[in-house]
């Protein structure tokens, strides 16, 4: 269990207006990271400020990055920084110090009032590369996601980054070993793979903002050309630099056009199309990916969700054996209190994919009914639907052949109906007419940003009706409890 030892350290000086403070990240009893953030000089908790997570050069530290404009920047423009140290002043992007950043975004987020969809990202060379690995490793919107993120003088490939050096230190060091030892390390933490793209993330980047920056007489300059036109018609927010100064790192950017392009941009958290390689077991929007054959190989799922006649098409999912969708939303609920899906496996997924239905809506007991039906049926084989629910509320779908009454499979297209009991008309957060503890826990989810409240629950969350649900509301919720 990650814990946070909260150690205030002020760090500012007469030059500064805003606030900088240090914190340690720690894990058990060991301290295993070091960052530091900056509150801006007109900051307001009752509203949401933006978030910029700055990476810091090879052999740099958490405090670094004040040696940029970035913070003058942030101040100005009312965003609060965090600098992370990363585990290591030699290398950012390893499974661990990403781990070791989310933590610190978390523990931001839940001290301070941080726009979820306004987390922004930039570095410098060893950095460069670090919110778009960031990006393309989080893609759960329940957790920290990346807005936009901006790079200078990024090592992109670290595959070819490391034959163009004949080998490199410190990625053998936090990889476990050289590129053709380790390729697949080298692949999960590079933004691209260039030499094989059923081996690389860049498809996980097409709703991320990407700024890329490097010096004139860089010959890496590459990695940021080649990425720019293999994601041209794909990612439709790139910026490069075409008139390129500075030599390596945080000088080539202009950190005031930097902030500019990176502010026009929010999160896109729940596009209809996913297309996209996961690098382990893990949530991608809408969609979940359970289990992995080859732990050595990417999760490859390519579906997409037709509004118009409600069809998720699964073209291609391949590496694991199982597929929550996330759908159980409001949004999806029709006036007759019903949620009905096409699910379409693309002609022969479905023959190999369990199937799972959750969601914000379904609260384990308020689903009435299950109807599901097979398309273009022509005989009952595999037309027998059974419903399983686990302890996470997935609802798993299975299929039964009529005549052996054996689970079987079967390409055809069905449809899936959820009917759902009524609302009831109760005051209270979760709607089962008590409040207590369980009310408290989904508002404090959703000022985290881990569960977001629906409709009814966000008018029932706002005690003193102010139009905020914040911890004013959970105060007043206590005393209810108290009372009664």
């Amino acid at each position: 269990m990650k814990l946070i030892f909260i150690n205030f350290v002020l760090f500012s000086s007469l030059a500064f207006t805003q606030e900088i403070f240090t914190e340690y990240l720690a894990e058990g009893q060991d301290t295993i990271d070091v960052f530091s953030y900056q509150i801006p000089e007109f900051y307001n908790n009752e509203s949401s400020h933006p978030l910029l997570v700055a990476f810091h050069q090879w052999g740099g530290d958490e405090n670094s990055n004040y040696y940029t404009q970035f913070d003058e920047e942030s101040n100005e423009r009312n965003w609060i920084m965090l600098s992370p140290y990363g585990g290591s002043s030699n290398n950012y992007n390893h499974q661990d110090a990403q781990e070791m950043v989310k933590n610190e975004i978390l523990w931001i987020m839940d001290n301070f009032n941080i726009d979820k969809n306004k987390i922004y990202m930039v570095g410098g060379s060893m950095g460069g590369a670090a919110g778009a690995i960031f990006a393309n490793n989080h893609l759960d919107p329940s957790l920290p996601m990346v807005a936009a993120t901006a790079s200078a003088s990024g090592i992109l490939d670290c595959e070819r980054r490391a034959i163009e050096m004949d080998g490199n230190n410190s990625m053998i060091e936090w990889f476990g070993g050289e590129w053709y030892e380790v390729p697949f390390e080298y692949h999960r933490n590079s933004v691209v793979y260039f030499a094989d793209s059923t081996q690389s993330m860049h498809y996980n980047l097409q709703y991320t903002p990407l700024y890329l920056d490097f010096g004139f007489t860089e010959p890496h300059r590459t990695h940021a050309e080649d990425l720019y036109d293999l994601l041209d018609g794909y990612n439709e927010n790139m910026w490069i630099d075409t008139d390129p100064t500075g030599s390596h790192g945080y000088p080539v950017f202009d950190e005031n056009h930097v902030c500019e392009w990176l502010s026009q941009f929010e999160l896109v958290n729940n596009s209809d199309t996913i297309n996209v390689n996961l690098d382990e077991p893990s949530r991608a929007y809408w969609l979940e990916a359970y289990n992995q054959f080859s732990v050595d190989d990417f999760i490859r799922i390519d579906a997409t969700y037709t509004s118009m006649s409600s069809q998720i098409k699964i073209k291609q999912y391949s590496n694991s054996d199982s597929l929550v969708l996330h759908t159980l939303d409001e949004q999806y609920l029709s006036e007759n209190n019903n949620i009905t899906f096409l699910i379409d496996g693309g002609g022969n997924t479905l023959s190999s994919i369990n199937i799972g239905f959750t969601g914000p809506m379904f609260n384990g007991f308020n689903i009435l009914n299950i109807h599901a039906n097979l398309v273009f049926s022509y005989d009952d084989y595999c037309s027998s639907f059974n419903y399983n629910i686990d302890e996470n509320n997935i609802i798993w779908v299975e299929r039964y052949d009529l005549f052996e009454n054996t689970i079987c499979y079967t390409d055809i297209p069905y449809n899936i109906s959820f009917d759902f009991s009524p609302p009831e008309e109760y005051d209270d957060v979760n709607q089962d007419g008590i409040w207590n503890v369980l009310d408290i826990v989904l508002i404090m989810n959703h000022i985290l940003g881990v569960s977001i409240l629906y409709e009814n629950q966000l008018s029932n969350a706002d005690i003193n009706q102010d139009g905020i649900v914040n911890v004013l509301d959970v105060v007043l919720i206590v005393n209810i409890i108290l009372d009664t």
